[in-house]
């Protein structure tokens, strides 16, 4: 997906330092820089929106740069003009093996159940079932993800 090339209507760029204390605030922010964009959005896919950047934010901050507030997680996001949001979060962090989790995932949904579930590797599981599109750069410490806004 790096080499993806979309029109996107609006971008939304910042790199926040590693503290768990600012994620609503951004969440917040991203989400009013969404709807300016898009007008109208169903608060069911507004919530999943919220879950997604939640998830990412944190696990950037916590996982990958180990909150330690010197690293930044930075945050890009657009809208294409077919109402999708592509998303790109990174952060500073040595990555992770990524293939694993997702791995772990197809084979969970075959015999779903929470409580099977591992702590780790959780919300990536989550992110991935509510997003069109994942994908990660080599390293594992920046992820692409596209959500129908429709």
């Amino acid at each position: 997906m790096e080499s993806l090339k979309l029109k996107l209507l609006k971008v939304y760029s910042k790199a926040i330092p590693s503290r768990i204390e600012i994620v609503s605030g951004i969440v917040s922010e991203i989400i009013q820089n969404v709807l300016e964009s898009c007008k109208t959005i169903h608060d069911d896919i507004l919530f999943e929106l919220r879950v997604i950047l939640h998830e990412l934010i944190i696990n950037a901050i916590i996982h990958g740069n180990k909150e330690n507030k010197d690293k930044l997680v930075e945050i890009n996001a657009g809208i294409t003009n077919g109402k999708r949001l592509v998303l790109v979060v990174s952060d500073e962090g040595d990555g992770y093996d990524y293939n694993y989790y997702l791995k772990r995932c197809e084979k969970k949904m075959e015999t779903f159940c929470w409580d099977d579930m591992e702590e780790k590797g959780r919300g990536i599981q989550i992110v991935k079932g509510l997003c069109d599109n994942i994908e990660f750069n080599q390293k594992g410490n920046k992820i692409y993800i596209i959500k129908s806004l429709e």
